[in-house]
């Protein structure tokens, strides 16, 4: 959707003084929250991990830009309505991906749990312009060489050999066991990693949003800087050779974080694309049976999943460029807003699919990540349903399964027992 200079809903006011500068002063100091921020509903805490829907509903109902507290108490803007939402991810001119912009980030102390996510580092996640379209031109090309059957019959080989290996014992974990590791341990394959090497592909799998899982990462960065140096050495046909060859002039280190990037992104939300459509199948019988009668496709399938409850439930990393206006309240320079990517599936337009759940405008997922991690989910379902289809969900001694997590929302585990009921 084409955005005009007079759009109103995304309005400067007429006191604005021009465009920001590259980087908000940092000595400044943070405005005073807004006024509307008397209204803030906390982002953190526990309603916020018992019941993150219950909360977006509420974040709705307060119209598609609420004012919430992130932990500290620190204000934010919860950007929800769809229109709105394409705003601030299709005009980068606006709203910025650089968080050194933000107003407030001199409340972020060495232990806030949103440190890592805000503090500027050389990464595609917060670069701009011409820097941010060259990288994403070069990780689309780097994934568009893979062969779409190619994918597809990687996927299938990699699921039934997951498969196997708890086919025989009558119960599995579905998360533990299998949605965890298709996406890893076909994005290792893609990097030219050998089936029976494992460890990017482990470090793939571990490379999740949970406490804990910071070091996993960090090793996995290790791991792909050194391949990237390998690969710089000896190109061969797989993707950390195409990005390197396509960014020459990069640093090592550059190319190995947007492969780390990848990695992440990729793992986090296809893994609880596949384990929340399983579990779909497993909670809801009507659903089940309109798959099993093919009624509807695995792609319906998991069109449905993204509505319902998408596993990127909210997203950090939008600050507003100057003061501006946006769905009716005032944004001021150097704001953070929070990306409602849940909260928007609430309002599902009739017949539209959920394209806003990959983002929207040239800082979306870059093309055609989506179709490749929708092609693995497709897959992994296909795979283990067609294997197992007498399946059902044991009661987990652990309770609730879900991440106790506004921000990310895939079950941790899906506890399952097949084969022949017994009575």
């Amino acid at each position: 959707m084409s955005i005009s200079e007079d759009d109103t809903s995304v309005r400067r006011p007429p006191t604005a003084d021009g465009p920001a500068p590259d980087v908000a002063p940092a000595s400044s100091g943070p405005p005073p929250p807004s006024p509307d921020h008397a209204e803030a509903l906390r982002l953190h805490g526990p309603e916020a991990e018992r019941d993150p829907v219950a909360l977006f509903a509420r974040l709705r109902a307060l119209g598609p830009v609420a004012p919430v507290l992130l932990e500290g108490d620190v204000p934010a803007w919860f950007v929800s309505g769809p229109r709105e939402l394409r705003q601030v991810m299709g005009r980068p001119e606006w709203f910025s991906r650089d968080c050194r912009r933000w107003n407030h980030r001199d409340r972020i102390g060495a232990d806030h749990p949103l440190r890592p996510h805000v503090t500027w580092t050389p990464a595609l996640t917060f670069a701009e312009g011409a820097e941010h379209r060259a990288r994403v031109d070069a990780i689309g090309d780097a994934l568009a060489a893979v062969d779409r059957i190619d994918l597809r019959d990687l996927s299938h080989r990699v699921a039934g050999h997951l498969v196997d290996r708890f086919a025989g014992r009558g119960t599995a974990d579905l998360v533990v066991d299998y949605a965890r590791h298709v996406p890893a341990r076909v994005l290792a394959r893609l990097y030219g990693i050998a089936e029976d090497s494992a460890p990017i592909a482990d470090l793939i799998a571990a490379a999740i949003p949970d406490p804990g899982a910071g070091p996993a990462r960090r090793r996995l960065h290790g791991h792909l800087v050194e391949l990237v140096r390998d690969r710089r050495r000896l190109p061969r046909a797989d993707v950390p050779s195409r990005l390197a060859s396509h960014r020459r002039a990069a640093s090592t280190e550059e190319v190995a974080l947007d492969l780390l990037l990848i990695s992440t992104a990729w793992q986090t939300s296809t893994a609880d694309w596949i384990a929340d459509t399983l579990r779909l199948t497993l909670v809801d019988a009507a659903f089940a049976a309109d798959l099993g009668a093919g009624r509807i496709t695995v792609s319906r399938a998991l069109d449905e999943v993204l509505w319902r409850d998408t596993p990127a439930r909210n997203v950090l990393g939008r600050w507003a460029v100057q003061d501006c206006e946006l769905g009716g309240r005032r944004i001021r320079r150097g704001d953070l807003l929070v990306v409602g990517l849940a909260a928007a599936g609430m309002d599902r337009p009739a017949g539209e699919r959920p394209r806003l759940f990959f983002g929207h405008g040239e800082q979306g997922c870059p093309h055609p990540a989506p179709r490749m991690a929708a092609t693995i989910a497709g897959t992994a379902v296909e795979v283990l349903l067609d294997r197992l289809p007498d399946m059902w969900s044991t009661p987990s001694p652990r309770g609730s399964d879900r991440r106790p997590s506004p921000w990310a929302g895939g079950p941790l585990h899906l506890p399952v027992t097949f084969g022949p009921r017994r009575t």
